[in-house]
């Protein structure tokens, strides 16, 4: 009974009534829900009333996306070298061809009913405990009174592109696409303001940021990106389940800025482009889904601080088209395409795929792995199930890639499970 009240007075609940409202592994009221599944990852909520004035949620988050690449690239049937391949490909993979595409752990909380404070870190899964914590991937605090107005502060992930806002978690193919993850900053530091709603199918965003990526929180010594969207919710006029359209751009002050090593984990570059723009699209209609980008990227030539020391650059402008169409053609089974179009504006502007394609036997050994050209095509094909929605599911895909004026022609297989909660 002691402990029933002490955990009243912290939680700041002024009633018996709302205790007996609130759920949760410290409350004792947990394996809550429907189904087995809804019971198991209720044990990730700590506690959790609606009621309670002070602290209405706190739960732990994570994920573990773990799968197995192949490929076969101009008759040479394998992906050599992936695990030394980067400093982050060797936290991650634990063969040369298995890895933790992502780890990551952390917590969520609800705060006096319009505050919220989450984060995560990457986990290093290759090097026991003693080296588990890789980096804050993010850790914010927003404000949020309404559906209108939300202030975020903290390290976040930038989402420039709609492939790039959709989670992780949901993304339906194994990766991004090319051009969308070439424009993309991933997690800065800064303040962010966005909302929806406005005028029923109006929304926007607006965000600035530190432009180094650095393992905790950035310095602001190095520039700014910065980040604005507009966009139009227009299911209703359509008739479609969901439907939104935006413009997005994105400004960068200090394009190819890179953080010094401090020894664990290297960060990669900011992208070498002054200027970028979205134009998104995504839509579901029953069984049918369709996200579509359009994007474009001005290049920067110059040079950039990289790791302590003045690089040139010579990024040519590109553009990209991203088309994701998926249909579930069966209960929890959906079958998912991607076509990917790009090109540059000079002969060397676009690369392979850094994650896979570069380390592939024709294009590792020339050139250390950055052979380049100026088109590059692309077609998948997936199948995914899902075990309890995207919170666990199994996907295989296979991608056949193209670099015009490079070396690269070939396919990547890859199968996996991920798992979120």
């Amino acid at each position: 009974m002691r402990k029933h009240l002490l955990l009243l007075a912290l939680l700041g609940s002024g009633t018996v009534q709302s205790h007996a409202e609130a759920s949760g592994v410290l409350t004792g009221n947990t394996y809550t829900g429907d189904t087995t599944y809804d019971k198991l990852w209720s044990l990730a909520t700590l506690y959790k009333d609606d009621s309670n004035p002070i602290l209405q949620e706190f739960s732990l988050q994570g994920r573990l996306q773990v799968q197995y690449a192949d490929g076969d690239s101009n008759g040479h049937f394998d992906i050599e070298d992936f695990k030394h391949g980067s400093a982050a490909n060797a936290q991650s993979v634990w063969d040369d061809k298995f890895e933790a595409r992502r780890a990551r752990l952390g917590f969520k909380s609800k705060w006096f009913q319009t505050w919220k404070l989450e984060g995560q870190i990457d986990a290093d899964t290759t090097d026991g405990i003693d080296d588990f914590y890789r980096d804050i991937y993010d850790l914010y605090l927003t404000y949020a009174p309404s559906d209108a107005l939300n202030v975020t502060v903290g390290k976040m992930k930038v989402k420039f592109s709609r492939e790039q806002e959709i989670s992780s978690k949901e993304i339906l193919t194994f990766e991004r696409s090319l051009v969308s993850n070439l424009l993309e900053p991933n997690e800065l530091t800064g303040v962010m303001v966005n909302g929806k709603g406005l005028a029923e199918h109006w929304l926007y965003e607006l965000g600035a940021y530190g432009s180094e990526r650095s393992r905790e929180f950035a310095n602001f010594d190095q520039g700014a990106i910065i980040l604005g969207k507009i966009g139009y919710d227009y299911a209703a006029q359509s008739g479609l389940d969901t439907a939104v359209a935006t413009l997005q751009y994105l400004h960068n002050t200090e394009p190819g800025y890179k953080e010094k090593d401090d020894g664990v984990y290297f960060a990669s570059a900011s992208p070498s482009f002054t200027d970028s723009i979205a134009l998104t699209n995504d839509i579901t209609q029953g069984r049918f889904g369709l996200t579509t980008d359009i994007l474009y990227g001005f290049g920067f030539s110059g040079s950039a601080q990289q790791a302590g020391k003045s690089v040139a650059i010579n990024q040519s402008d590109v553009f990209g088209i991203s088309i994701i169409p998926s249909y579930f053609i069966a209960d929890g089974l959906q079958l998912v395409g991607q076509l990917q179009l790009a090109t540059s504006a000079d002969a060397n502007g676009l690369s392979p795929y850094g994650r896979y394609e570069k380390w592939a036997p024709v294009v590792a050994p020339t050139k250390a792995g950055k052979d380049a050209g100026n088109t590059y095509t692309s077609a998948y094909l997936g199948l995914n199930y899902y075990l309890y929605g995207h919170k666990l599911k199994l996907m295989n895909g296979l991608e056949y890639s193209h670099l015009g004026g490079g070396d690269y022609d070939g396919y990547t297989f890859l199968s996996g499970l991920r798992f979120s909660f």
